[in-house]
């Protein structure tokens, strides 16, 4: 199952920044520091997944302009890949100063969520059934689908800095990688690529956040300064990882601005992290149905943007609405459709639109609706909730058992619907 574990305004933010920001300290990290750090990553996601029973991963990620902290968001989490739990707690600060706070905690038989808005704590059960004792608390992204094929392109994409990384030795028999690009060193896909994520952070951020002190750059925006370091012991675990990128830009008035992003990871207390379910006595509970976990709060509209890439830029050609119209007893009721922009109809000719419904099912993992894409042929869908104001949609979905099922989605496809409010 595809899952995004933010809440709104940080999933959004937070996804995109690091994102951003780990391409950018990769291209920094080339030539022989760059295969034996990428060789320590690998290694260090494969005992992550499976090799370390247990451990903690601490992420800061902080977004400056000019100097003035504009959004943070703080996440410690736990995993016992042993006992197949996990539990994570996050802070959000806004550009206001002001703080939210988001916690959960997952196991074999249950899982709890809690965020600071409505102070209650959200809990599913899974039957004995639910094969979650198969399931990985982390899954290593060098196995993903597509992962190969990515980091060729990343290599080949930076494949010129070879020299702009340091590598040495420890006294403890780790080693410790350290590299920089300057302005000039950058090259013109990746500012190209920033250009786009970083306005789109900015659009997203300021929607989500009513009096957001954003800083409102949208043209001439380019990459001044990446720097970043990591640091393996000598087991060949990446245990600290940090990253500096320094962009600038001009606002609609010609004026220039700065925006840092920072972001720093750790990896700890491996072996003796110790994971403890919420005492939930007197606490404030309610009980979600675990196929999907929706419920009447998520009533409403949902959309995304389709997006193509033309003439060498990223061009909105249309939208996807998805509308959960009711959820009650178990039962969920619903429509997705989309819209494409006049002349751009031969670039996305299959547009879907239908109506759903399906009932959640206590006594399956899986619960999935039936439609009919845009050729009149039968397929499967599902939709999760994706912390408050998101979902997640799989359309195309093969059932493999009661348990899995793989996703084909179409080309340009995006999964992840952000909740549209009324002011």
């Amino acid at each position: 199952m595809k899952l995004s574990k933010k809440a709104i305004t940080a999933l959004s933010f937070t996804l995109g920044a690091s994102l951003f920001i780990s391409t950018a300290f990769a291209d920094t990290l080339l030539g022989s520091g760059y295969d034996r750090l990428k060789g320590s990553a690998k290694n260090t996601a494969a005992q992550m997944e499976k090799g370390l029973n247990n451990y903690t991963i601490d992420t800061l990620l902080t977004l400056k302009g000019n100097d003035q902290i504009l959004f943070q968001t703080t996440t410690s989490k736990k995993i016992d890949t042993t006992k197949q739990a996990s539990e994570e707690t996050t802070v959000t600060q806004d550009s206001e100063g002001k703080s939210s706070s988001n916690y959960s905690y997952s196991d074999k038989k249950q899982s709890v969520w809690k965020n600071g808005v409505d102070n209650k704590y959200y809990v599913t059960e899974y039957p004995d059934d639910a094969a979650r004792g198969s399931r990985s608390v982390f899954t290593n992204p060098f196995n993903e689908k597509g992962a190969p094929e990515i980091e060729k392109i990343v290599d080949a994409v930076v494949g010129g800095l070879k020299d702009y990384v340091q590598v040495e030795e420890r006294p403890d028999g780790g080693k410790a990688y350290s590299g920089s690009l300057s302005e000039a060193q950058v090259p013109a896909v990746v500012n190209a690529v920033s250009s786009y994520g970083i306005q789109q952070l900015i659009r997203d951020q300021s929607r989500m956040e009513k009096n957001a002190k954003m800083t409102d750059i949208e043209s001439d925006i380019f990459v001044k300064k990446v720097v970043g370091t990591a640091v393996e012991n000598k087991a060949g675990i990446l245990e600290n990882v940090t990253g500096n990128i320094l962009l600038s830009g001009k606002d609609k008035n010609g004026a220039q601005h700065d925006l840092t992003i920072n972001v720093v990871v750790k990896l700890s207390g491996v072996g003796n992290t110790k994971i403890t379910l919420p005492d939930l006595k007197g606490a404030s509970v309610e009980t979600v149905n675990q196929s999907g976990g929706l419920t009447s709060k998520y009533v409403g509209t949902y959309k995304n943007n389709i997006i193509m890439e033309k003439d060498g830029k990223l061009v909105k050609i249309g939208e996807r609405t998805f509308e959960i119209t009711s959820v009650e007893n178990g039962k969920v009721a619903g429509k997705y459709y989309e819209t494409v922009k006049p002349g751009f109809e031969a670039n996305y000719p299959d547009k879907y639109n239908f109506n759903f419904e399906y009932n959640s099912s206590s006594t399956k993992s899986l619960s999935t609706f039936t439609y009919k894409n845009a050729k009149g042929e039968q397929e499967n869908g599902q939709v999760h909730e994706n912390g408050p104001g998101k979902i997640y949609v799989d359309l195309n979905t093969e059932i493999i058992n009661n348990n899995s099922y793989r996703s084909s989605n179409r080309p340009n496809f995006d999964g992840q619907f952000s909740r549209v409010f009324e002011e």
